[in-house]
């Protein structure tokens, strides 16, 4: 898509393959199951993101680290197809893409996950070679997911520069964390994000991100109301109840939409509970197909 009506987002972060496989339920130690359906995909919360905001109606680009491999360039077809445009700004620590092996349950649609993440949580803070300022060009709203902080980081600073709102997409708590905080302008955090000492309690989670100098939190909750702490006081945001078949993606999707809506009408704390209450909506319909892609062609 393109046009100065389009509102563009840049996501920044991990990138893997994922092979999605649908199952009656989990096999044990030294048994198999037969899948009844499977789906290979790009994966990771901020490829997910970006394709929810793409679906949306932005110009969406997902800045990433990844070698030269033939998966890569499945990756990136798979993106394609989902109007994502790809930069990679980085060869990444591994000589392969990460890739994710996951199985979802039918009956619940709950997810179990294999991922090797470790290299894209590494120490190394040394900015990558690309020209973040560049890569921030025409963007309305940027988000980052806790990964590639070297990637991230340096796009985070230049976006503050620039006035562009920064959204941190973060699934779980890790040592560099408070560190990426510093730079966010709204973090959406998950119901498993906990900061020391809080043991995941909500409340104390609000309280220590609060700590931390962060002015506008989200708690997504899955099926529960979504917790919000702006400025101006805490709030709740109902979740519609929805016939589930597959949950996975589904926390990606509603960063991806929420970013959107604020690329196309700005970050507003009196608008924030509604964005995401259709943020929620939206990654609503992703809860009832099997899968990261079948919900964009419904």
């Amino acid at each position: 898509m393109t046009g100065s009506s389009t509102p563009r987002a840049l996501f920044a972060g991990l990138a893997t393959l994922d092979i999605v496989q649908l199952v009656e339920r989990l096999p044990q130690p030294n048994e198999k199951v037969g899948a009844l359906d499977f789906l290979v995909a790009a994966g990771g919360p901020a490829v997910n993101a970006a394709v929810a905001a793409a679906h949306c109606g932005s110009e969406a680009s997902l800045l990433t680290a990844l070698p030269a491999h033939p998966l890569t360039e499945l990756i990136r077809a798979d993106l394609g197809d989902c109007r994502v445009g790809l930069e990679i700004a980085d060869v990444g620590p591994d000589p392969t893409p990460p890739t994710a092996a996951i199985m979802i349950t039918r009956a619940t649609g709950d997810r179990a996950v294999v991922s090797p993440t470790g290299g894209a949580m590494t120490e190394r803070v040394t900015p990558g070679e690309f020209d973040a300022h560049r890569a921030l060009e025409g963007v309305r709203a940027l988000l980052i997911d806790g990964y590639h902080r070297h990637l991230a980081l340096p796009l985070a600073l230049a976006a503050r520069e620039r006035g562009i709102p920064v959204i941190l997409d973060a699934g779980s708590w890790k040592p560099y964390t408070p560190e990426v905080l510093e730079h966010v302008d709204l973090a959406v955090v998950s119901d498993d994000f906990a900061p020391p000492g809080t043991d995941g309690e909500p409340g104390a989670v609000l309280d220590a991100l609060s700590g931390l100098g962060v002015e506008r939190i989200v708690i997504t909750r899955g099926a529960r109301p979504i917790l919000v702490r702006l400025p101006r006081g805490d709030a709740e945001v109902a979740v519609e109840p929805v016939d589930v078949v597959d949950t996975l993606g589904a926390g990606d999707f509603i960063h991806g939409a929420l970013t959107h809506r604020i690329a196309e009408l700005g970050l507003r704390d009196a608008r924030l509970v509604e964005d995401l209450a259709w943020a929620s909506r939206v990654a609503g319909t992703s809860l009832g197909s099997f899968g990261t892609r079948a919900w964009l062609r419904e």
